[in-house]
């Protein structure tokens, strides 16, 4: 997939795109501390329809200015980028922090948003959510790529992997990672990545009553398996709550976790039901 650049809210956004030429258009937004490639199984699994998977800002290749990390912010930035690509309406789906983003997009610009995909998140999420999604690299900084390799592969071990791992992952956590004169650091910054944390707990956000007011389509779906020390980050009670107060909502369980729901099997169950869901 080829890096595409786009100017957007007044900084550079980085996204990958597949299938330009095809309608409808599929936007996805990922989590906090995550990039566009945590997408890359699914928009490899995705042949019927324009999918595009966006850089937020902070994160990736995308600009990390040194504040505007509010969820309003964000989301402008997403509106400008359709409004650059002319997609006057789209299909959200976001996973963990990027389905908070797609619920207040979908609200406050509704006449922009045609379904909505809510993967992994809920009203109320895990209360130890931020210590349970902030990656051990963050603000890490390695000697060479050899010493981040070996971290890797310390990483192919962790619990919540559950042993699997592939060259979408690899890519994945290799894509927020610059080689500087320092070393190879993380691309985000943990001061933007505490901004966001910030930014959604922020009391203004009252995201049980902006989960009441969507209109469109939705699906939520949600992990079978527990995330870190037999914990989820969203479980069945959440989800299903969430869904029970969405006018038109299902629920759909997948195998994996918060994070493996992103690949192999659970990537490959997720975009089944999405497809279902966009061309039924």
């Amino acid at each position: 997939m080829k890096k595409k650049f786009l100017e957007s809210n007044g900084i550079k956004l980085h996204y990958l795109e597949k299938n330009k030429n095809l309608k409808p258009v599929l936007i996805l937004l990922h989590g906090l501390s995550a990039n566009a490639n945590s997408f890359e199984s699914y928009i490899n699994l995705i042949q019927d329809y324009r999918v595009i998977s966006v850089d937020l800002r902070g994160r990736g290749l995308s600009d990390k200015p040194n504040s505007g990390y509010t969820i309003n912010e964000h989301v402008l930035d997403i509106i400008g980028l359709m409004d650059n690509l002319k997609i006057d309406n789209a299909i959200l789906a976001g996973h963990s922090f990027g389905g908070l983003l797609t619920i207040y997009l979908a609200t406050h610009f509704s006449n922009r948003v045609s379904k909505i995909v809510l993967i992994d998140v809920a009203a109320k999420m895990n209360p130890n959510l931020k210590e349970m999604v902030t990656p051990s690299a963050t603000g890490r900084l390695f000697k060479s790529w050899e010493c981040y390799n070996e971290y890797l592969n310390d990483m192919k071990k962790t619990p919540f992997l559950k042993g699997e791992w592939s060259s979408e992952i690899e890519t994945f956590y290799k894509a927020d990672c610059i080689e500087t004169k320092r070393g190879i650091e993380p691309r985000s910054k943990v001061a933007h990545i505490q901004q966001a944390i910030e930014a959604v707990l922020d009391s203004n956000n009252n995201w049980e009553l902006l989960i009441s007011q969507i209109k469109q389509p939705t699906i939520v779906i949600n992990a079978l398996d527990t995330f870190i020390n037999d914990q989820y980050i969203v479980s069945k009670k959440n989800a299903t709550e969430t869904v029970n107060i969405i006018s038109n909502c299902k629920l759909v369980l997948v195998e994996g976790n918060h994070v493996t729901m992103l690949f192999g099997k659970g990537a490959k169950q997720t975009v089944d039901v999405i497809n279902k869901f966009i061309l039924n």
